[in-house]
């Protein structure tokens, strides 16, 4: 079987999906020797695969061509000539037009842009509304990322046949060993770019109900710039709490390694996520996890996370300081429950992720695709 796969973000996108697809192409050479795979993008990467059996095929468009005009008019033409028999869109994405008989599958990681579109960047936001519904259409199988994932693409696309629908989980793994073995800090950390559905306005606001109540609490946030965050940064830099916040950008995996390492727990206040990848990359390093409950978050983390309402600052705040007010027992819950946990990271693992997207190339390979 030959499987093609769309890697345009590995040029550029280092955190997000662009770590998800690293993860997962990582996780693909592990565990299959036997397929081709063709690996497609508008431009050179340094992504350089480890299996033989991996190429990265590069098919060069006009110069400053924007990747998703990419990946409508040149890449369909490289799929035909190579007689590609699946073809992955990983990015919410794929060629709507004319790719042959080839069967198509998509991800879909969230629905931000039909949950929350006020809180995304406009150009990725036409782009969604635009490639990414006609993607769904056009898709003969599709992978959300959890069951929640699911179920928003039943709500917002009820007439989508629910066959199609396969989840296939992300996964976690420690990301690098850290350089130093150094005990937990008292510090909190955010892991994601800085964007409205991050929510961080709520979160300051409920270090600084702490902070008035004499607790000051220091909170590390990393990840890439995102947008729509001006006045993110301008409520850091007025805050009462300004001087307890370090922003360090987009660290690498070894540095973020270390940050899970030592930080007291993550806190993750997003409002709207498709799974919340940072709230598991936490948990595989032992770090307890505050998060948003009613979402994706409770999916992944279930029993391993305390939960609050990331609409009110007071709960954020209320969930903040009990953690530290009982922060021995919460700690000790990971040791009591280690069995647990490890059945929990085994289960959303990239190499299940991986072996469960290629058991789905396969049986859609055998029949033919489902149109």
């Amino acid at each position: 079987m030959r499987i093609g796969i769309d890697i345009k973000c590995l040029r550029y996108n280092n955190a997000g999906i662009g770590r998800y697809l690293r993860c997962i192409l990582e996780a693909l050479q592990k565990v299959d020797s036997e397929n081709e795979y063709r690996l497609y993008t508008p431009a050179d990467t340094e992504f350089k695969p480890t299996n033989p059996r991996f190429e990265v095929v590069v098919c060069k468009g006009p110069a400053h061509l924007p990747g998703i005009l990419w990946q409508q008019t040149i890449l369909p033409a490289a799929i035909r000539k190579d007689n590609i028999d699946v073809f992955w869109g990983p990015e919410q994405t794929l060629p709507v037009c004319n790719t042959g008989r080839t069967v198509r599958v998509l991800t879909v990681h969230d629905l931000v842009y039909k949950r929350f579109p006020k809180t995304m960047e406009r150009s990725v936001l036409l782009v969604n509304r635009f490639f990414g519904n006609r993607s769904i259409k056009v898709a003969d199988a599709i992978c959300p990322v959890s069951e929640f994932t699911k179920g928003e693409l039943i709500h917002f696309f009820p007439k989508i046949d629910p066959h199609k629908l396969h989840v296939v989980y992300n996964g976690a793994k420690p990301l690098a060993t850290p350089p130093t073995t150094s005990p937990r800090n008292n510090n909190l950390l955010f892991v994601g770019s800085l964007e409205p559905r991050k929510n961080l306005p709520a979160l300051i606001r409920a270090l600084e109900i702490l902070h008035d109540e004499g607790t000051d609490i220091p909170l590390t946030i990393t990840g890439p710039k995102g947008w729509r965050n001006r006045s993110i940064h301008d409520i850091i830099s007025s805050s009462s709490v300004a001087k307890n916040i370090t922003h360090t950008g987009y660290v690498d995996d070894t540095q973020l390694s270390e940050l899970y390492h030592t930080c007291a727990a993550l806190v993750f206040p997003s409002v709207y996520e498709g799974f919340g990848l940072p709230v598991l990359e936490a948990l595989a390093h032992r770090a307890p996890v505050l998060t948003t409950k009613g979402s994706s978050m409770e999916e992944v983390a279930g029993e391993f996370a305390t939960y609050f309402d990331a609409n009110d600052p007071s709960s954020i705040a209320g969930a903040i300081r009990n953690f530290f007010e009982h922060r021995e027992t919460a700690e000790q819950k990971f040791q009591n429950e280690s069995a647990r946990l490890k059945e929990l990271l085994e289960r959303f693992c990239w190499e299940n992720s991986a072996r469960s997207l290629l058991r789905l190339f396969e049986t859609l390979a055998t029949k033919g695709g489902s149109r």
